[in-house]
């Protein structure tokens, strides 16, 4: 088909361009459907009366145009109900502020719409277009961020210049939190709390405890007392010892896991001891 622009005195005379009725879409590249029924008008209008396009290529053509319309009718679909399989989990939305700086916000999704075409996203009682979600977390990302921590730390033993071991200990928040740990070595010896010192964010194991340790390698777990998680961090310390005397007849060790579930803070434990109590053990004297 030929495209014949219209000639006075002898020039050709220029045209308009044809007027832009959709979205702009500068630097996308994109040719979505108006874009397309565009051109098709354009043709139809600026056609050669002399060479006429016949109705078989507009008919191919128009195929074309529903063909596209389809197909991102489907894309959009398809989009919407993927997001629609966010309900119920753990995102992180981008927010423009007042001063046109953009800052991120975490929440659960509590419902999608779709309205005009658009989605949109509920996030912990705030509306955020779909466009701006930025990131959906695994499932239990959130109580995750709540649970206690331990960094992880190596800590080499000589008998001859004994000492003690500190590490540091995150004891986590909210549901989460925990208010006491237990130290397990090589998965299945408890250490005794007495030879465990808590100084602020600091726990300290006592000199002893290493000393009744064979020879070697060790792994070293911390479990705290946050129920129901109980919350276990497996072999986050690594432990050499040389010059040790492991002894028999020694309380260093349990037999049972002392912790315990965080108390209410409403429970009155009374300053009764029972009959029979022995009273607290004297502190173990460290360096």
């Amino acid at each position: 088909m030929a495209l014949v622009q219209p000639v006075k005195d002898g020039k050709m005379v220029e045209k308009k361009a044809v007027e832009n009725t959709s979205k702009d879409r500068t630097g996308t590249g994109e040719l979505g459907k108006d874009a397309f029924l565009q051109l098709l008008v354009a043709q139809m209008k600026y056609q050669d009366p002399l060479n006429p396009t016949s109705d078989t290529e507009y008919i191919a053509q128009l195929a074309q145009f529903s063909q596209l319309e389809q197909l991102q009718n489907l894309a959009s679909t398809n989009e919407n109900s993927q997001l629609l399989s966010l309900v119920g989990k753990e995102v992180c939305v981008s927010v423009e502020n007042a001063d046109k700086t953009l800052s991120l916000k975490e929440g659960t999704v509590s419902s999608v719409s779709v309205i005009g075409g658009k989605a949109y996203l509920e996030v912990d009682g705030a509306v955020y277009d779909a466009e701006h979600l930025v990131q959906v977390y695994k499932d239990g990302y959130f109580l995750e961020k709540k649970m206690p921590t331990v960094e992880s730390d190596y800590f080499a033993y000589d008998g001859d210049i004994p000492k003690n071991f500190s590490f540091e200990v995150n004891m986590g928040i909210e549901e989460g939190k925990a208010t006491e740990i237990a130290v397990i070595i090589d998965g299945e010896k408890i250490v005794n709390p007495e030879y465990v010192k808590k100084y602020g964010d600091y726990y300290t194991i006592n000199q002893d405890v290493f000393h009744q340790l064979e020879p070697g390698g060790h792994t070293i777990s911390i479990m705290f007392n946050n129920a129901p998680y109980y919350t276990t961090r497996e072999n986050v310390i690594l432990v050499d010892v040389i010059n040790s005397n492991p002894k028999e007849d020694t309380d260093v060790f349990l037999e049972e896991n002392p912790v315990q579930p965080p108390k209410d803070e409403d429970e009155d434990d009374g300053d009764k001891k029972p009959e029979g109590s022995e009273g607290d053990k004297e502190n173990v004297e460290t360096e």
